[in-house]
């Protein structure tokens, strides 16, 4: 397995999780890059996840630099002589291109690559853009099978970006390891609530992840600004914004303009400030346990793990209809979606007033994340789908 960075995010703690899942049936070498200087190691997932090499490749960064590029392209191509594998598993942009092309010159019999989301829009110009396309579509050619984690992402790979043809694409949805994630003793939400110095009746929304234009939490910032100056709601609310990354200076420069206190977890906390920078945090049982409502503003996603999380916490969700949402959260019935600025900010003023509905919200979301979120759903499907190719070569 090839990853792009071994750092805090929906793809490596998924990667990591189901390597461990599958190490009992494969051997396995996971190769991945360093996290970025803004983002935090998930390292400390390698006390949990075991049974699987892991090797630290440097050269394997996020930015297209050609010449660590070239030195990554190497490194990769003499890791897969060396270990000799029958299958590679790319999962990430550079990743994908580079592994991939290492794989098909040491002739490997499987290649395959999992599109955890994808950078045909919202990311880059149209230059580029259309780049990036042209080599995908070469790449799935000589790919022996692509994997999508949800329905729209299959649907965006054959038939909106034509990346490759339906037989090429195996539908593998994520999972994780639910029961984590549940607060079941309300001992998790008394500590972080207690950390932060809120009351009973403080309602708590959150935002998790990057820091990064990609997540779009300037919208998020616009909500806080709605809710706390124009919206008619008077009970107390605070608000977090958990991760770090590269947007963090001008995030705080846009609550200092609208005039919102802010306050962090690296300064003495300020519990009179409405918003609160928890940066990256590891134990995010607590952090969901503490929370009453979780948001997400994403411009482009796959199947956002922060979102199965706070699921199987049993935390509504209120979310951008994007990548696979729509999917997990059927008609409203196990979360809220939205596609508008102006139902956003209505939905999110009715949650934060409506107790029960929040309540109901996260009883369904938990329910379906325990039926159909399983981490044993995916790697045993995934664990036949590697069977099945390596039964044809």
């Amino acid at each position: 397995m090839v990853l792009n960075r071994l750092s805090i995010g929906g793809p490596a703690v998924n990667t990591l999780a189901v390597a461990h899942q599958l190490s009992n049936d494969f051997e396995i070498l996971l190769l991945a890059g360093e996290p970025l200087p803004q983002e935090e190691s998930a390292a400390y997932l390698l006390q949990k996840y075991k049974g699987f090499r892991v090797e630290i490749l440097p050269s394997i960064r996020r930015a297209i630099q050609p010449v660590q590029d070239l030195k990554a392209f190497f490194q990769i191509k003499e890791k897969i002589r060396s270990f000799q594998p029958q299958i590679i598993h790319t999962h990430g942009s550079k990743p994908g291109v580079l592994a991939r092309l290492a794989a098909l010159q040491c002739k490997v019999p499987v290649i395959a690559h999992t599109y955890h989301g994808h950078v045909f829009h919202s990311y880059f110009s149209r230059f580029v853009t259309s780049f990036i396309l042209k080599a995908e579509r070469w790449l799935a050619k000589r790919s022996s099978f692509l994997i999508a984690i949800n329905s729209q992402l299959m649907n965006d790979l054959t038939e909106v970006y034509c990346i490759a043809p339906a037989d090429k694409i195996v539908l593998n949805r994520l999972g994780l390891e639910t029961a984590d994630m549940f607060d079941e003793t309300g001992a998790g939400r008394q500590r972080f609530r207690e950390d932060y110095g809120l009351t009973a009746q403080t309602v708590a929304i959150g935002i998790v992840g990057r820091l990064v234009p990609i997540k779009n939490h300037r919208l998020f910032i616009e909500l806080v600004d709605y809710l706390l100056h124009t919206s008619a709601i008077k009970m107390p609310m605070r608000f977090f914004i958990v991760g770090d990354g590269e947007e963090r200076t001008k995030l705080e420069t846009l609550l200092q303009q609208k005039q919102i206190e802010f306050t962090s977890d690296d300064q003495n906390i300020n519990e009179e400030a409405p918003v609160v920078f928890t940066s990256w945090r590891t134990d995010m049982d607590l952090v969901y346990a503490g929370l009453d409502l979780i948001v997400l503003t994403s411009l482009n996603e796959g199947t956002p793990v922060s979102v199965m999380e706070a699921m199987a916490a049993g935390k509504p969700v209120l979310s951008a209809r994007v990548g696979g949402i729509a999917e997990l959260f059927g008609a409203h019935e196990n979360g809220f979606f939205f596609e508008t600025k102006e139902e956003f900010f209505q939905l999110a003023e009715e949650l934060v007033q409506n107790a029960q509905l929040r309540h109901t919200l996260g009883t369904r979301a938990r329910s379906y994340a325990q039926q159909q979120l399983s981490l044993e759903q995916q790697s045993g499907g995934l664990k036949s789908i590697y069977h099945s190719y390596l039964a044809e070569n």
